[in-house]
């Protein structure tokens, strides 16, 4: 049976997957409603520049945010790459170690030496 990726991901991850999620589907929303305004002309000119405005921050504040979310996003996968055993590193240090105690202990099996 293969595990759910909520029993695999770090909650942390999960968190910054729901907030792509959910910008995501705030900057589709946003586009439709600008798509919505474009073709209309009953508005007053004063309405639109007033729609336009507020569409162009709420648009400016989606994409901080989202940049946030990145950001947070990269910190958290490096704490996460930062903190995995480096195999390689642990075999090579244990081989260093087990030069040097072989080194001191000299030849094994040699004739006429005791072990």
């Amino acid at each position: 049976m293969k595990a759910d990726a909520s029993e695999t991901t770090p909650p942390s991850m999960l968190l910054l997957k729901e907030a792509e999620d959910h910008y995501a589907d705030a900057l589709r929303e946003l586009l439709a409603l600008r798509r919505s305004f474009q073709d209309r002309e009953d508005l007053p000119e004063a309405e639109m520049k007033r729609v336009v405005g507020t569409y162009a921050r709420a648009t400016q504040t989606l994409f901080d945010e989202r940049k946030k979310v990145e950001e947070l996003g990269k910190r958290i996968r490096g704490t996460v790459l930062a903190d995995a055993i480096d195999f390689d590193a642990v075999r090579d240090e244990i081989g260093r170690r087990l030069d040097r105690l072989r080194a001191v202990a000299g030849p094994v099996g040699v004739p006429g030496r005791a072990e």
